[in-house]
């Protein structure tokens, strides 16, 4: 018999797992009545989940009339590329005298396996192999607070900005020029170059301005299918 706190934490990872998917997208409302059916819980546990979701950023309360997904606006993506540019290369820098050749070679493998990923268009696979990548390094530089800090930030917004987009061709060519500048941030932590890894990070990997360029894009090809 699941505990009161475990059906609650259910709701959450169940709900969670669909907005960061994409199965719920921006602006979409959240059906408790189906959630109930669902899962097969109560209404009491579903409405802890959403405040929890409502508090944390990912939904919306719309009043009297329940929940929907929100939607990320290019306001909040500049800011929080921002910091994540800042927080992952100050990681980036700590973590150089710290990686193995064992940690670069796995790093090697992951971008091979990003690459497969883009090819096949396996967008989950390449997220997790994405986020693998970057948990290496943030790993290496030893600073336990630094890694919560980001783990937060990327929780709340990764999968999402990418996901309200439905051009599947723009989405992956976003993707393989990300995974270029991983092969560029390799080389850099390959020649032990500190200050080099650590302004790509925060002036090329994590910069909003070529970013808005491609959202852009993505929005009048939206527009343009309607």
């Amino acid at each position: 018999m699941l505990k009161y706190r475990s059906l609650k934490e259910l709701v959450y990872e169940y709900l969670y797992k669909k907005i960061n998917s994409g199965s719920l997208r921006p602006n979409e409302k959240l059906n408790e009545n189906q959630i109930c059916k669902d899962l097969n819980v109560s209404r009491t546990p579903i409405r802890e989940a959403l405040v929890q979701l409502e508090n944390e950023g990912y939904i919306k309360r719309l009043q009297r009339r329940g929940f929907i997904v929100r939607e990320i606006n290019q306001k909040q993506i500049e800011e929080i590329y921002k910091i994540l540019g800042s927080l992952e290369g100050l990681a980036a820098y700590d973590a150089v005298d710290r990686l193995t050749e064992s940690d670069l070679e796995s790093m090697q493998k992951l971008i091979i396996k990003m690459d497969s990923a883009i090819k096949d268009r396996n967008i989950h696979q390449y997220f997790e192999t994405q986020r693998t990548f970057h948990g290496k390094y943030i790993a290496a530089s030893a600073n336990v607070e630094l890694g919560k800090l980001i783990a937060s930030l990327k929780k709340r917004f990764m999968k999402k900005a990418y996901y309200q987009h439905q051009k599947e061709d723009i989405l992956f060519k976003i993707l393989q020029r990300n995974n270029n500048q991983h092969k560029e941030i390799l080389k850099l932590f390959k020649k032990k170059d500190k200050r080099g890894v650590e302004q790509y990070l925060k002036e090329v990997h994590w910069i909003f301005d070529s970013e808005n360029l491609i959202i852009s894009t993505f929005n009048a090809a939206n527009n343009d299918s309607q």
